[in-house]
């Protein structure tokens, strides 16, 4: 498992316990691809990105998710620059009761600097209630 990818996992899920957009746009390369069931978003600017993920913890924070927990299950080294990584996230409410959880894999990228960046997400909701929370930030 790469050692990179693993703490750029780690401080991207302290970025989203900020609820904060424009930390988690700093996450993502652009393009970035947002996939799920239900169909797939191409993000191709920073303020849509931002727009979107506002969108989505506003729909969170509306269904009572106050935190997000993640355990990284698998990394792979594709290439040079490209690893994949899948996450299980949990979702707890403001009384630290687990709502439900879903899958996400990841690609990730390193950039010229080096750093790491999201390229495509795919989300696995197998319990189906993070779709409902998706459909209502549409």
């Amino acid at each position: 498992m790469s050692t990179n990818s693993k703490n750029f996992l780690d401080l991207y899920a302290k970025a989203l316990n900020t609820f904060d957009p424009k930390i988690i746009a700093s996450f993502c390369s652009l393009p970035t691809i947002i996939m799920h069931d239900n169909g797939r978003k191409i993000i191709t600017s920073k303020d849509y990105l931002e727009q979107v993920t506002r969108r989505i913890f506003t729909t969170f924070n509306q269904a009572g998710i106050k935190k997000f927990v993640p355990q990284l299950q698998q990394t792979l080294r594709l290439s040079d620059t490209l690893w994949f990584s899948k996450m299980r996230w949990r979702f707890y409410n403001e009384n630290e009761q687990l709502c439900f959880g879903c899958a996400t894999s990841y690609t990730l990228q390193k950039m010229p600097d080096n750093q790491l960046k999201v390229i495509v997400m795919i989300i696995d909701d197998d319990e189906k209630k993070l779709a409902k929370i998706f459909n209502h930030a549409e």
